[in-house]
């Protein structure tokens, strides 16, 4: 209060010794209106001099200005000391309380009213009915709505719309329309507190038809009407209607309301209309940073970063400065577009202006540098974090995962469980992807057990997850019964069990449940006819491969990609239409890739075709120049055809270009341990039993028939010599080890980095009868199941 005021307020009353209580309450009220708690202070102590002389009247103004200067502990003491109290004094004080989120305290005063039998007004109801609401216990609002209608304030607009958000809170949507239905005199206020009740409980279609009733009693809808409107169409997926309400508020001229802007930017984006949501941005003001955070948010979700970044840069050129949503948002289109240097600026004002400590900007910061590949940027900041949740967690093991470092990822999640933080759809979603990636079944197996109990196992993502990791962990039998459990699938659920069983080369499974999933409602998409083209590849059935093809095209009109053509090259060469191969790929709309000229190449292999494998192979070195399994494969075609000047002159090149040939390595899992053998490996604590083994298995063999394939080894040496190389495959020592350590019938389940050799395929079939246990290897390229003398694959691979 200025000087000039502060006489005035003393002045009237000096100079009289007649206490006038009427115009103190005046002045108490001028106090509150320009905010000025001082001199109300000072009036009350004016008031004590003068013995307190205040009627009723000035007591509750008084109690109303500390009340609305949030001076709650002199509003309490002042109630306390009031010589009476009206229900005036009450409702102001528990208004007060509820303002300060003294919740408890508010409801406690709604009891003292009732005991000392003061009037239950509409004000009481509509306070204690707001209060409710606050507190979370609608449900009670039953027990005052029966209160109230004894005393008849049913049919009053304030109380009426105090009910129907009640009841709204609590989903009664039938009981609020009655209430509403009570109401008299309806207002502006009570119309739209009903339409918003029908929007807020998913009565999308009630709440344009009352909007309709409202128009035609002569009502003009408000801003907030105009949202709940906004969202009503949202959820009808109308967007015509949408667009109907918004000239509606063009023509009430409403458009440049931050509610009803706040509602067509939501409208719009999320029909994925960008370009009108950007019309509508650059018509409402922008003065306050929630329609900036708003359009960030939505480019960088819609994968738009370029413009995020851009809009965040002409937000700042607009002096508004940006919260933590802000940061989050447009650091998640630095993630998007793996902008490590933009990442590092904005890291820097976040620092600034003091949002490093904020949850979700950490967060995004730490997402960020994990997808920049800068993980030890990313863990710095996961230490430092004061304020984990489950997001960040989860934002660091999804950054290991993406990166392929399963074991880093596993152990976070481990340190995750015992911090005792519970973990979430994401979390177990990539928890099982880790798992997938290094075939660890037996933490896969105890995670899916986790989702048991915490009932994820129900969620599609994490579902199709488990089906995923069984099937590459070895497992088809668990994955199936993981698909046949869900109660809901999706696309992803059918792909994942169509592309396992093509995997594992079951290719009728494959096929089976192509044509299972034709017969839902869920529609074919690229992966799909990529696992079903795949599952004809792998066993050589060309007529149905041929015929997929073209049913994907005509039928589901979708255009073969690179993965397609590939199973399809695949395909025909592995059959042994090297030149139907060649015409496929001369005919596809786009330049072929590595993989294609590497399918036609493992054809040539296979089909001794020197000259065309060459050109393939070329192809190849082409693209990549440095690709080690492309030169082993060409050495390997030449020394089969003989041709040792080219063999030569292959790893000459190889060695002026520094490309070193990939080591086969093998590994299996153990009691949670996974143990690694490559070739000739004498490193392992059990080499003298794995050893013994293997003598063991070589002896019973060769008794039940197995002679040794000495051409798949080019060394240069005796027949015994090949003999001994061949039983030190890393996969044979796997296979040893695993004979060992695990129990008797249980499945062996073996992983290699490379394809497994044409010997050891055979070698292992036999073995698989002599221990009469099934033994799974998965190589670079599928599963191989061996039980009985026998392979999944039927030897055509």
């Amino acid at each position: 209060m200025t000087e000039q005021h502060k006489p005035t307020v003393f002045t009237s009353h000096n100079t009289t010794s007649e206490f006038n209580s009427h115009a103190y309450a005046i002045t108490l009220q001028n106090c509150v209106k320009i905010g000025e708690p001082t001199s109300a202070k000072a009036l009350h102590c004016d008031i004590l001099k003068r013995g307190s002389c205040l009627d009723l009247f000035g007591w509750n103004v008084l109690l109303n200005v500390y009340v609305k200067t949030d001076l709650m502990s002199d509003a309490r003491k002042l109630f306390d000391e009031m010589p009476e109290r009206s229900t005036v004094s009450y409702v102001t004080l528990i208004q007060g309380c509820a303002e300060s989120l003294c919740y408890l305290e508010a409801i406690d005063l709604f009891v003292r009213l009732q005991r000392e039998g003061l009037e239950l007004n509409p004000f009481v109801f509509t306070s204690i009915l707001k209060l409710l609401v606050s507190v979370e216990s609608a449900e009670l609002g039953g027990s005052v709505h029966a209160c109230l209608y004894k005393l008849g304030h049913g049919s009053n607009a304030f109380v009426g719309t105090s009910l129907i958000d009640v009841y709204s809170a609590c989903g009664l949507v039938d009981d609020a329309r009655e209430a509403f239905d009570d109401i008299i005199s309806k207002d502006m206020v009570s119309w739209t507190g009903m339409v918003t009740c029908y929007v807020e409980n998913g009565f999308f279609e009630e709440s344009l038809e009352l909007f309709s009733h409202m128009r035609m009693a002569g009502l003009r809808p408000n801003n907030f009407s105009l949202v709940s409107v906004f969202k009503a169409s949202l959820g009808l997926e109308a967007i015509d209607l949408g667009r109907s309400v918004h000239a509606c508020a063009l023509k009430m001229r409403y458009e440049m309301d931050p509610y009803v802007g706040a509602a067509l930017l939501d409208l719009y984006t999320k029909f994925g209309d960008l370009e009108d949501a950007k019309l509508v941005f650059e018509e409402i003001p922008k003065c306050d940073v929630i329609p900036w955070s708003f359009m960030i948010a939505r480019y960088s979700q819609s994968k738009r970063s370029k413009e995020a970044v851009e809009l965040f840069c002409q937000m700042r050129q607009s002096l508004v400065l940006p919260n933590q949503f802000t940061f989050a948002s447009v650091l998640q289109a630095c993630g998007s577009t793996a902008d490590l240097e933009l990442g590092k600026q904005i890291h820097c004002n976040v620092l600034k202006v003091g949002f490093d400590s904020n949850v979700f900007v950490s967060n995004a910061l730490i997402d960020v540098y994990s997808r920049c590949g800068k993980m030890d940027n990313s863990v710095d900041l996961f230490v430092e974090s004061t304020n984990k949740n489950e997001v960040t967690w989860n934002t660091l093991i999804v950054g290991y995962v993406q990166l392929g470092d399963a074991e880093k990822a596993l152990n976070l999640f481990l340190q995750m469980r015992e911090d005792n933080v519970l973990g979430t759809e994401v979390t177990y979603t990539s928890v099982l992807c880790a798992c997938a990636t290094v075939a660890a079944l037996e933490p896969g197996t105890e995670i899916h057990s986790l989702t048991i109990k915490t009932v994820y196992d129900k969620v599609i993502t994490v579902g199709n997850a488990l089906i995923d990791m069984y099937a590459k962990c070895g497992n088809i039998k668990d994955a199936r019964e993981v698909f046949e459990m869900m109660s809901n699938r999706d696309v992803v659920s059918w792909n994942a069990m169509i592309s396992g069983y093509s995997m594992h080369g079951l290719s009728g499974e494959a096929l089976r449940i192509f044509e299972y999933m034709q017969k839902t409602k869920t529609k074919a998409d690229k992966v799909t006819f990529v696992g079903v083209l795949s599952a004809c590849s792998n066993t050589g059935v060309l007529d149905k491969g041929q015929a997929y093809f073209t049913s994907m095209v005509n039928d589901y009109h979708i255009n073969p990609c690179i993965e397609h053509y590939n199973c399809m090259v695949g395909l025909l060469g592995r059959l042994g239409h090297l030149d139907r191969a060649v015409k496929l790929i001369e005919e596809m709309p786009f330049e072929p890739s590595v993989v294609i000229w590497r399918a036609l190449l493992m054809a040539c292999i296979v089909h001794n075709n020197v000259d065309l494998g060459k050109v393939a192979a070329l192809h190849v070195l082409e693209l990549e120049p440095s690709d080690d399994a492309t030169y082993v494969l060409l050495s390997n075609m030449y020394a089969a055809a003989r041709r040792w000047d080219n063999v030569a002159s292959t790893r000459n090149n190889m060695k002026k270009k520094g490309v070193r040939k990939e080591p086969g390595l093998s590994w299996i899992e153990s009691q949670g341990t996974v143990h690694y053998f490559v070739v000739g490996d004498a490193s392992h604590p059990d080499i003298r039993l794995i050893r013994g083994m293997l003598e063991w298995l070589n002896m019973k063999t060769k008794t039940a028939g197995y002679v040794p394939n000495y051409e798949v080894l080019l060394q240069d040496v005796g027949d015994d010599e090949k003999a001994r190389l061949l039983w030190v495959h890393s996969e044979r020592l796997a296979l040893a080890f695993g004979l060992i350590r695990t129990p008797f019938g249980s499945p062996i389940r073996i992983m290699k980095n490379l394809r497994i050799c044409q010997d050891c395929h055979a070698a292992i079939k036999c073995i698989s009868t002599v221990v009469q246990r099934e033994i799974v290897i998965r190589d670079v390229n599928r599963f191989h199941h061996f039980r009985d003398g026998t392979c999944s694959c039927n030897d055509y691979w």
